[in-house]
């Protein structure tokens, strides 16, 4: 399941897209809000797959930041779905 990361708009174009602040990385994404071409430096967004897809207040950010920080979970490396073709892993 994917989850949506928690940022901080940075700076907002003309052209609808944003630069956002998640963690302390930097990218830029577009706004799919649905009040749309509204968002502003300051603004805390939901983000998923590179579109800001809804605005939270600060109260919820920090909340929502809290929660992840509390309950993450460390990546799981080396792990992969096997190949299907691969007729090693077939009986």
């Amino acid at each position: 399941m994917c989850l949506g990361e928690i940022a901080q708009i940075v700076q907002v174009y003309d052209d609808g897209s944003a630069v956002i602040d998640s963690d302390g990385r930097r990218r830029e994404v577009l706004d799919m809000t649905p009040t749309g071409g509204s968002l502003a430096p300051g603004d805390w967004v939901v983000v998923h797959s590179g579109f800001a897809l809804g605005r939270l207040t600060a109260p919820e950010a920090a909340d929502a930041l809290s929660i992840r920080a509390t309950h993450s979970v460390p990546p799981r490396h080396g792990l992969r779905a096997p190949n299907l073709l691969d007729t090693e892993v077939l009986p």
